[in-house]
């Protein structure tokens, strides 16, 4: 598409934008990132209100009657992203969700996306700096086409033929624990922990003639897509 076609693009819809006002929540921890993704959104034309923890974004809605909601998942100390949605869905089962966050795979937060409200859509940040994608996924979700927006179930995530269990122990692979500090950890046997590594390796694709490389592999692997454990 050429530029003068992005430009007509994006003239069309701030003014859908604007005619029909849709309201949208932003929620995040970090106030650097909620000031400059408000500032985005609003200059989409969008009406705003931000938020900085579960319990301040349910204060927010109740005087501002958000259609779309746009949370990060990781929003410190309390109630995660994920609580959040099902708490606003729970509430208004009509508005649409945007997760918006570092973590490339929701069981890194504990769930899985079967587990999290229907229509979402989930956005990695790095992905920001494309243009014309947020506005995109806000239109497209309020429409509730969200699940056209799936960054966790990108084919290039190898964490997501982990299952929760499997990515538990590979994230402790990944900070260096042995299979017996592991195992102390999860309070199981150090024989479950060689069975979840055994799936978890397949899952992965790690040749099985590695050896000892196994686990380092798959470390590489997690850190690769994860980013640094905690």
């Amino acid at each position: 598409m050429g530029t003068k076609a992005k430009c007509s693009s994006f003239r069309i819809w701030h003014s859908i934008a604007m005619e029909f006002k849709l309201r949208v929540l932003i929620v995040d921890d970090e106030p650097l990132v909620r000031s400059l993704l408000t500032e985005v959104v609003r200059s989409l034309g969008y009406e705003t209100k931000s938020a900085d923890s579960a319990s301040d974004a349910r204060k927010v809605c109740q005087t501002f009657d958000a259609d779309v909601a746009i949370i990060d998942v990781d929003l410190g100390p309390g109630p995660n992203g994920f609580d959040l949605a099902t708490n606003l869905r729970a509430v208004n089962s009509a508005i649409a969700i945007i997760f918006l966050t570092n973590l490339v795979e929701p069981k890194l937060a504990g769930r899985s996306g079967k587990e999290l409200p229907s229509g979402f859509a989930y956005l990695v940040k790095s992905r920001m700096g494309e243009t014309g994608v947020l506005n995109e996924v806000i239109r497209q979700v309020s429409r509730g086409k969200g699940s056209d927006y799936r960054d966790d179930l990108n084919a290039k995530n190898p964490l997501s033929e982990l299952s929760r269990s499997q990515l538990d122990v590979v994230r402790l692979v990944a900070q260096g624990k042995s299979n017996e500090e592991i195992a102390e950890i999860r309070g199981t046997t150090i024989r479950a922990v060689r069975m979840i590594l055994v799936r978890a390796f397949q899952a992965l694709d790690i040749d099985e003639e590695a050896g000892p490389e196994k686990r380092v592999q798959a470390a590489i692997k997690y850190l690769k897509t994860a980013g640094p454990t905690k």
